[in-house]
C-alpha cells in the first residue's frame, strides 16, 4: 500500500463512541506543540470537522504561536509530526488510516459504555495496525480525578487491555472534565494558555509530554 503521509510521526485521536473529546485533545496538542517550537501538521478527518473550527476561533484572534489550519486529506500531510484527528466511525476509511499511524491515542471516558467500545475500537486496531505501531490509552473528562471510582476501574480496565497488546500502554494522566476546556475553546486557546487555570493546565502539560515522548 501507497504510504498516505509523505513525512513524519502520524498520530492519530479516536475511539468508536462519540464525545471522546478527541477534537479538544487535539487541538490542544497542537497548541501545546506549537508553544514548544514543534510545529505539527493537522489533518481533520472528522465530518464534524470540529478541529478546523477551532484552528480557525485561534487564527481569527490572532493568537500566537500560530496552528496552520488542518488538512482534509492525510495524503497532503507532511511534517515531523502529524496529528489526525478521526471520525472511527467511517469503517472505510477507518481501514485506510490506522495503517499509517506511529501512534493510535485513544480517549475513553470513565463509563461502562464507552469501556465497552474502546474494546470493539481496540481490536479493529490490532486488526488494522502496522507492527511498530504503538496505542495509548487515557482517561479523558473524569468527573472526578483523585477519588472516583469510575476513573479507577476504567484505568484498571485499561491496563488490563494494554497488557493483553504489544507496544500498548495507559497514560499516566488522567484528564477531568473541567470548564475551562470549554471556555478555553470558546476563545481559541489552549487550556494552559487561560489565566487562572493552574490545575487543568498542569494537568494537560503532563498529558502532552508524555504523548510527545512517544512520538
Amino acid at each position: 500500500m501507497k504510504k498516505l503521509a509523505a513525512d513524519g510521526k502520524v498520530a492519530i485521536i479516536g475511539n468508536l463512541k462519540g464525545g471522546c473529546g478527541k477534537s479538544t485533545i487535539a487541538f490542544n496538542l497542537a497548541v501545546w506543540l506549537a508553544a514548544a517550537g514543534d510545529h505539527p501538521v493537522l489533518v481533520d478527518l472528522d465530518p464534524q470537522k470540529t478541529l478546523t473550527d477551532l484552528v480557525s476561533v485561534r487564527e481569527e484572534i490572532g493568537a500566537t504561536p500560530q496552528v496552520a489550519p488542518p488538512a482534509d486529506t492525510l495524503s497532503a500531510a507532511e511534517g515531523r509530526r502529524i496529528l489526525v484527528d478521526f471520525g472511527a466511525a467511517d469503517a472505510a476509511r477507518m481501514a485506510q488510516v490506522i495503517p499509517e499511524a506511529d501512534l493510535v491515542l485513544i480517549p475513553v471516558l470513565p463509563s461502562q459504555a464507552d469501556v465497552w467500545a474502546t474494546q470493539r475500537y481496540l481490536k479493529l486496531v490490532l486488526a488494522h495496525r502496522k507492527a511498530s505501531a504503538r496505542i495509548a490509552f487515557f482517561v479523558n473528562r473524569a468527573e472526578s480525578v483523585e477519588t472516583s471510582r469510575e476513573t479507577r476501574e476504567t484505568v484498571a480496565v485499561l491496563k488490563a487491555m494494554a497488557g493483553m497488546c504489544d507496544n500498548a500502554v495507559v497514560l499516566p494522566t488522567v484528564l477531568g472534565r473541567r470548564v475551562a476546556y470549554c471556555r478555553s475553546l470558546s476563545e481559541g486557546l489552549g487550556v494552559f494558555e487561560m489565566k487562572g487555570q493552574t490545575k487543568a493546565a498542569g494537568e494537560f502539560e503532563r498529558f502532552a509530554a508524555s504523548v510527545a515522548a512517544l512520538l
